[in-house]
């Protein structure tokens, strides 16, 4: 319809013109070109709208095929993104754990460092009392070894001892053998002198008193040397043990 009435008033301006009257013939064939032209034209603007839309097209798949590539790059790097996270989660789950435990463990550690430390101090407490134990047990030793040593030494004394009092005993003994002897001696010079009385007589047991009376004397010496030499030692004896 539209192309009928731009015929039409294509005629309407002719007429009005008023140009010169032509054959129906040259009347068709112009209308004709006229519409060929027309029509070759709006091919023209047809082909070249189409082009133009054909290229935008392009163009828009273009974009669209870039965008959609994008998308897909995207989507894989956000599930390679997601599965990284989750590694990640998953390392940091275990990380999680693992200090968790560790901490558990420098727990029980922090624990039994108390504990050894405790049980250090005691041990530095019993090692002195040791060291000292084993001083006194030293000082004991030496102690031990000169009271052995003084023993052995009593042993010796009192050896000494017994030889004093069995030499005091023989003292004893010739003293009082010595005391016989001159109650004898006086009791035979009594009886001598009572029957005849010879002065030579008398004058050798008068020697023989005298001498046996000089022994006597330096015998009672000697057991009274002995007495005080066991009494010392006894004295001493005594004192040290």
């Amino acid at each position: 319809m539209g192309l009928f009435n731009r015929f039409k008033k294509g005629e309407e301006e002719i007429i009005s013109e008023a140009p010169p009257i032509k054959k129906p013939e040259e009347i068709e064939k112009e209308q004709i070109e006229t519409e060929l032209e027309y029509l070759k034209k709006e091919v023209k603007d047809k082909t070249e709208s189409f082009d133009s839309i054909l290229k935008k097209l392009t163009t828009v798949k273009e974009e669209y095929d870039s965008v959609i590539a994008k998308v897909m790059s995207a989507k894989r790097e956000v599930k390679e993104k997601t599965t990284e996270l989750d590694s990640m989660k998953t390392e940091y789950e275990e990380i999680s754990s693992k200090i968790s435990s560790a901490n558990t463990q420098l727990e029980i550690i922090k624990k039994q460092y108390d504990v050894i430390k405790l049980d250090f101090e005691k041990f530095e407490k019993a090692k002195s009392e040791l060291d000292s134990f084993k001083a006194e047990m030293e000082k004991c030793k030496t102690e031990f070894a000169e009271i052995q040593s003084k023993i052995e030494e009593g042993k010796s004394k009192l050896g000494d001892v017994a030889k004093l009092q069995i030499e005091y005993e023989e003292i004893k003994e010739k003293v009082e053998s010595a005391k016989k002897e001159l109650k004898f001696t006086e009791s035979q010079i009594y009886t001598a002198g009572s029957r005849d009385s010879p002065k030579s007589i008398i004058e050798a047991a008068s020697s023989m008193m005298a001498s046996i009376k000089s022994e006597l004397r330096r015998t009672q010496q000697e057991l009274e040397a002995v007495k005080k030499t066991l009494e010392q030692e006894r004295k001493v004896h005594g004192e040290s043990y």
